[in-house]
């Protein structure tokens, strides 16, 4: 059921059997029998302050359900990792569980601060890999403005719409509908979307491991269009597979291809073809945009162009990602991460083939440079201290209070990053390719709310060389 304040919790931590009551596991001479080892039942649940998520959305997310009967030493981790998970969903800055104990019965209430969902925004961003990038050149003509509306939270159901216009350098517009649940058990979901986008620049090479641009004044270099529908299954908290179905299509003008006759398939000025992509998650990390820890795995199945359809490119691959996050002495955490992707000996398109530098996927001190091959191997560490851990302030100048209540928490971390790339097309232009990379450094994280992370660093890579970074982003 679900209460919109606080004063019936408050109402009832004095009138449920009298003072025979517990309040948030607080003790009493009426319940002095029972021990750490004794049993409990969850006799209720109670939501407070959901005014647009809908209840099954929360009960989800749950550990526990009405009848379940646990041992009472146990109650906190288990409501611990409840609140995690909530958490987890991105639908809440904040969500609490108290009880109230009579007896062997407890009365469980969850107390959320909900987020604000609808993000229209204005977009003002730059064309490149990464801000780093960008910094080096301030070229201001590779900036994208436009708009983008984020509806978080649709429909109270933790669907997800978004829509985007980007004018400007990069021009695109797009859409996006994901449905979590589509039946009533909450263990399948759907999501698809569609997008159209032209670009007067296109990288058409990777050389001396940066890419090359072709840019033209008069004419888009690169157009594209794509749309894909997945089908998710969830059947428990922590595990999940994804079924994805997408079509591509892209064409670039006749010079980009003169510049690199590998740029697409039989030295071609157009592609097109189909994707399946299969994904198996298991995520058992405490907090997903900052863990501290947990371990998460996953497995990725992908096929590019359908033989049998007649595509362009026929191209299998498989990648994995396992992350190891542990809680040392002292404020002190360890987290480690490896990815590996391997591609078949299928001839692969310049437009088709990535490794290191993009996205997540990048070794640190090489933000500078992209790193192309079919297969790769990445290992990160981390030794993190807490330096400040979560405190909370009021900004009192700002009147909603979805924003005026901003946790943060500040870290400080050495890492070391070592990588290998193959690649047995383009290695001629590149040095970095087919041999071992590695990096250090150190930095501090700036955690807050909205699944905000700002990462400042300074490395030193293999080649000697060394600079201060900023990202945006869980380092592992």
């Amino acid at each position: 059921m679900r209460i919109t304040g606080l004063a019936l919790l408050i109402f009832f931590s004095f009138t449920i059997n009298g003072s025979n009551a517990q309040f948030s596991g607080s003790t009493n001479a009426a319940d002095s029998t029972l021990s750490d080892t004794s049993f409990v039942q969850i006799r209720s649940i109670t939501l407070i302050g959901n005014k647009l998520t809908k209840d099954h959305i929360i009960y989800r997310e749950l550990t526990f359900r009405i009848s379940d009967t646990l041992v009472l030493k146990d109650l906190d981790a288990i409501f611990r990792r409840s609140e995690e998970n909530l958490l987890n969903t991105s639908l809440f800055n904040s969500a609490r569980i108290t009880r109230l104990q009579d007896g062997k019965q407890l009365d469980v209430y969850i107390i959320f601060t909900e987020r604000w969902y609808i993000f229209p925004l204005p977009i003002f961003e730059i064309a490149e890999r990464n801000f780093n990038v960008w910094w080096k050149t301030k070229d201001f003509s590779r900036v994208v403005y436009g708009g983008v509306l984020t509806w978080n939270n649709f429909r109270g159901r933790n669907e997800e719409v978004g829509a985007t216009v980007r004018l400007g350098y990069t021009q695109r517009i797009s859409f996006f509908y994901k449905i979590p649940f589509i039946n009533k058990k909450q263990r399948s979901g759907l999501s698809f979307g569609f997008a159209y986008a032209r670009n007067h620049q296109t990288g058409f090479a990777t050389i001396n491991d940066e890419q090359v641009n072709y840019k033209s004044e008069e004419e888009y270099a690169r157009t594209e269009r794509g749309a894909s529908i997945s089908y998710t299954h969830r059947a428990d908290l922590y595990e999940s597979h994804l079924l994805e179905a997408a079509y591509r299509q892209a064409e670039v003008l006749d010079t980009v291809v003169m510049l690199n006759k590998d740029y697409f398939a039989s030295g071609k000025s157009n592609t097109k073809y189909f994707s399946l992509r299969y994904l198996f998650k298991s995520d058992h990390r405490d907090i997903v945009n900052y863990p501290l820890k947990g371990n998460y795995f996953d497995i990725e199945l992908s096929k590019v162009g359908l033989p049998f359809l007649k595509d362009d490119v026929n191209i299998y691959s498989i990648t994995s990602r396992y992350k190891k996050y542990w809680t040392l002495p002292r404020g002190f955490y360890f987290s480690s991460g490896i990815t590996a992707k391997y591609s078949g000996n299928e001839f692969q398109p310049y437009y088709n083939t990535r490794a290191l530098g993009y996205s997540s996927e990048y070794l640190r001190g090489y933000e500078y440079y992209v790193i192309d091959g079919q297969r790769f191997g990445l290992l990160k560490t981390n030794l993190k201290y807490k330096l400040l851990g979560e405190r909370v302030v009021r900004a009192g100048f700002i009147p909603f209070s979805k924003f005026n209540v901003i946790p943060f928490a500040f870290y400080l971390n050495l890492y070391g990053d070592a990588a290998y790339v193959w690649d047995q097309q383009f290695s001629k232009f590149n040095t970095l390719v087919n041999a071992w990379q590695y990096s250090g450094g150190a930095g501090i994280d700036f955690v807050t709310y909205y699944d905000l992370v700002f990462r400042f660093e300074f490395s030193v890579n293999k080649l000697g060389e060394s600079g201060f970074f900023l990202h945006f982003t869980a380092p592992i």
